[in-house]
């Protein structure tokens, strides 16, 4: 088995002007650096699962960044990828992330972006996250639709277990009035609930204590302590925190509830900051289509039918706030 060199960085390019300023610069932040010509070439070296990770271009001859993405996928590999490009666009941006890119850097960029892109990708262990049918890549808010508990628990059994046994964080936010029936079907898929409750790797939150503290929805109290989760759970030892929320209680005749669709677009401004991966549940045979649509929209990643996938209907915050003030606006 394949030793990572933490300091290594693979570069692959097809322009040699810029192979040599991306040595330069990333020897100069005290990495060793192999610059490959072409993404067959990386192949046929069989040496990238020794890297820490790979600073890779999109538009070369032969085959393409994007093939190179999708058959390191195929094969399994754990090798964390920072997209380069000149094709900038939101169509290829989005099949760079959905292809398991941790970064997507666009031409030209600050050395400053670059070193942070490499750090961040060093500092993830480089586990893929795969999971219902797909992989899950730099854009970790995930709006997953179910039509009841037990397909839910099906499709994500293997999310949480794998992040179990993998020593990740599992922390879930539930219906209180179904924590034990979770507990039970987490029980069934082989976790040791008690165990892992006592030490602390998995932790589960009922509403109360969560979206609904003081029995009412606060966004900004939310959003904090979603950032505090992450950060605490990092500074405990866990590579990654998983985390879970049924969103039912925004169902519920509670001060605030109304704000869900605003929330679920202000968290893009905060999971890029982190790694871990946020799915956000919600039963299709409760929630409204309009308000499903407008959940869809605020999710870079979904699981429709059970599969994990790129959401083409994902809108940025920036532009989903405004659009929601025009919307108020018409209103009043």
């Amino acid at each position: 088995m394949a030793t990572r060199d933490d300091r290594l960085v693979f570069v692959v390019d097809d322009d040699r002007s810029l192979r040599r300023s991306l040595r330069n610069l990333l020897t100069s932040a005290g990495y060793r650096v192999e610059t490959f010509a072409s993404a067959e070439a990386l192949l046929e070296s069989g040496l990238q699962e020794y890297a820490a990770c790979l600073v890779l271009d999109l538009g070369m001859p032969g085959m393409s960044g994007l093939e190179l993405l999708d058959h390191l996928s195929a094969t399994g590999s754990h090798l964390p990828v920072i997209v380069v490009t000149a094709q900038a666009g939101n169509e290829t941006r989005q099949r760079a992330l959905s292809g398991g890119a941790v970064a997507f850097l666009e031409k030209p960029f600050d050395s400053s972006v670059l070193f942070d892109a490499v750090r961040r990708a060093i500092g993830v262990d480089g586990r893929p996250l795969r999971f219902a049918g797909g992989t899950l890549g730099a854009e970790r808010h995930v709006a997953a639709f179910f039509n009841g508990l037990e397909e839910q628990h099906q499709v994500l059994r293997s999310f949480i277990k794998d992040g179990v046994n993998a020593g990740d964080k599992a922390f879930h936010i539930v219906n209180p009035d179904l924590r034990d029936d979770h507990l039970r079907r987490l029980a069934e898929a082989g976790i040791d609930v008690h165990g892992t409750m006592a030490t602390g790797q998995l932790e589960v939150r009922p509403w109360q204590e969560a979206y609904l503290r003081g029995d009412r929805f606060e966004q900004d109290a939310m959003l904090a302590m979603v950032e505090e989760v992450l950060r605490s759970n990092a500074a405990a030892g866990y590579p990654v925190t998983r985390v879970l929320a049924h969103m039912e209680w925004a169902l519920l005749d509670k001060q605030g509830v109304d704000d869900l669709v605003e929330y679920e677009t202000r968290l893009n401004y905060v999971l890029p900051k982190y790694d871990d991966p946020v799915i956000c549940t919600y039963d299709l045979s409760k929630f409204g289509s309009s308000v499903a649509m407008d959940v869809m929209r605020t999710h870079p990643v979904a699981i429709i039918g059970g599969v994990l996938q790129e959401n083409p209907f994902f809108v940025p915050p920036d532009q989903f706030l405004l659009e929601m003030r025009e919307r108020r606006s018409a209103q009043a």
